[in-house]
């Protein structure tokens, strides 16, 4: 079966959501047979979209369907629909893990990996990502570097990744957001995004070959709620569930700020600074495997942090984790 009679279907219903359209009319706009309309609504529905079959009145989508849909994600894009491409997977290990394998064997820059539900999500060190099924976005791009005339380290891919999805989450929501350095996305003091990226250097120049940024946000507040090591620390951004749309929506507005901060080098440091809430603040840091207390003094152009250390000193901290502190 087409993989288009599929999606344009899914189009049409998302579009009208709630009201009945016949197989006839969907038949005739997509100059395909009832019989191929119906085999197509058949497997939908086995894929978990929830569409009301009723005879003489014709197929629906229930107004609280909420499935990612490559479709539906490309139809709230409003530039660069063709600069990515999709493979959504109901259930896997890690989106992770799947990009990466991608990214080995060339995929392209642009090709996405998301998942409804990850039963080994996983962030730095190794850290589990609380990922269930159908509330969140669990998403990894791939960025093949052997293909690009860059050369960005890590940390301009992460912030760039960081910046995206702060901005994103505003513009939909008009929640304010802020930024633990150096990806962690905060609401009212609590993390709602999560991320990771990985990747593989090249042995003869030192460059990147390929990254992977994997993308873990909590949008819809989980059915069985966040579990009890989480309450105090995580939040979701729709927290009411009231927008059925929002991951969908959510995923086009990421990738389009993420293009135009990587690809086309729209310079956003100004923008990531002033959401950062670390600055004059004491953290944890971990250096050369000890724990130290920190002032965190700036966050220079390179996106470096700027510490000063117990003894007076003034460093740079270019990678790894910081445990916020209040003071």
């Amino acid at each position: 079966m087409s993989r288009n009679i599929k999606e344009n279907i899914i189009s049409i219903l998302e579009s009208n959501k709630g009201l009945f359209i016949s197989g006839e009319k969907l038949a005739n706009e997509l100059n395909v047979s009832r019989a191929a309309v119906w085999k197509a609504i058949k497997s939908l529905k086995n894929e978990g979209y929830d569409i009301h079959a009723v005879s003489n009145k014709g197929y629906a989508m229930s107004k609280e369907t909420d499935i990612l849909s490559s479709k539906i994600i490309k139809d709230n894009m409003i530039k660069y629909r063709d600069k990515f491409d999709f493979l959504i997977y109901k259930t896997v290990e890690s989106t992770n893990i799947i990009a990466r394998g991608l990214a080995i064997n060339g995929a392209d820059s642009g090709t996405v990996v998301i998942a409804e539900e990850q039963t080994s999500g996983y962030g730095r060190n190794g850290k589990s990502f609380f990922s269930p099924y159908g509330t969140g976005i669990y998403m990894s791009i791939i960025l093949n570097l052997r293909n690009e005339n860059k050369y960005f380290n890590n940390s301009f891919i992460t912030t760039a990744a960081a910046m995206a999805v702060s901005k994103s989450i505003e513009e939909i929501t008009n929640e304010n957001t802020q930024i633990k350095w150096v990806n962690d996305i905060f609401i009212n003091e609590k993390k709602v995004c999560g991320i990771l990226t990985e990747g593989a250097f090249s042995f003869e120049d030192g460059r990147l070959d390929y990254a992977v940024i994997g993308i873990g946000i909590n949008v819809n507040f989980p059915k069985n709620g966040f579990p009890k090591e989480l309450h105090n620390i995580a939040s979701s951004i729709n927290s009411d569930n009231s927008n059925s749309d929002i991951r969908n929506i959510l995923i086009a507005r990421i990738l389009e700020n993420l293009y135009e901060y990587y690809f086309n080098d729209i310079n956003f440091y100004e923008e990531y600074k002033k959401r950062s809430f670390l600055i004059g603040k004491k953290v944890a840091v971990n250096i050369d495997g000890a724990e130290n207390i920190v002032k965190v003094l700036d966050i220079d152009k390179t996106f470096a942090l700027i510490i000063e250390l117990q003894n007076g000193k003034v460093d740079r901290l270019t990678s790894g984790s910081v445990n916020y502190r209040l003071s």
